[in-house]
């Protein structure tokens, strides 16, 4: 029997920012949960995910949404983000705390 999914801890120390990286292995694409920093991830993990949940936006479960947004923003298929109560709130937080002159080549829907 093949397995259908291949799941990798973002960071293996237990004291490190939280994260699971799993990948769908018949479909081609990735969930994400939690964001911590997740500097083992390429670019190529980041493009294939398409769900990323978050359990709380404490900064070690979600300092990591800045490198996947940047990465993300040329991305054709949609990424869906699953948050808390209040987690919109704190992904526009991020966004409007860049200054971008080119914000409207890029496609969002919060």
């Amino acid at each position: 029997m093949k397995p259908s999914f291949h799941a990798r801890l973002l960071n293996n120390n237990p004291f490190e920012d939280p994260g699971l990286y799993v990948r769908i292995l018949r479909e081609g694409r990735a969930l994400m949960f939690d964001l911590g920093f997740a500097s083992s991830l390429s670019a190529r993990d980041i493009l294939k995910t398409s769900e990323i949940f978050i359990s709380h936006t404490h900064i070690d479960h979600f300092i990591g949404f800045d490198n996947v947004l940047r990465v993300s923003l040329k991305k054709e298929s949609p990424l869906r983000l699953f948050g808390p109560e209040g987690f919109i709130n704190c992904v526009e937080g991020k966004l409007r705390s860049y200054t971008w002159n080119l914000i409207e080549d890029y496609p969002l829907v919060l």
